[in-house]
């Protein structure tokens, strides 16, 4: 689901962020980029596990929105999100 503010998108992502769900999510999030003019702000606090392949694809989306000279914000992590993300030390994509 995503919400709009005239400078920002928020979207909340449930469920996996695995390699077994990894697709699905990408289509999902290529939607979302699709309709998204301004700064996207994730809400992962649904994301009941995440692994290297929920790890890459945030890395992308972050990639692809600066590239669009946007960013990216994590408004909220579930436990394992934050724990994948400190693993790969990515402590500056952890919600503030």
């Amino acid at each position: 689901m995503s919400e709009a503010s005239p400078d920002q998108t928020t979207y909340r992502m449930d469920g996996e962020l695995t390699i077994q769900f990894a697709a699905e999510h990408r289509l999902a999030l290529l939607a979302v980029l699709e309709d998204t003019p301004q700064d996207l702000t994730l809400d992962l606090s649904g994301i009941e596990a995440c692994d290297s392949s929920g790890v890459q694809l945030l890395l992308a989306l972050r990639r692809s929105l600066n590239e669009r000279q946007q960013q990216l914000q994590i408004s909220a992590a579930s436990t394992s999100v934050q724990q994948a993300l400190s693993i790969y030390g990515l402590d500056s994509l952890k919600p503030h």
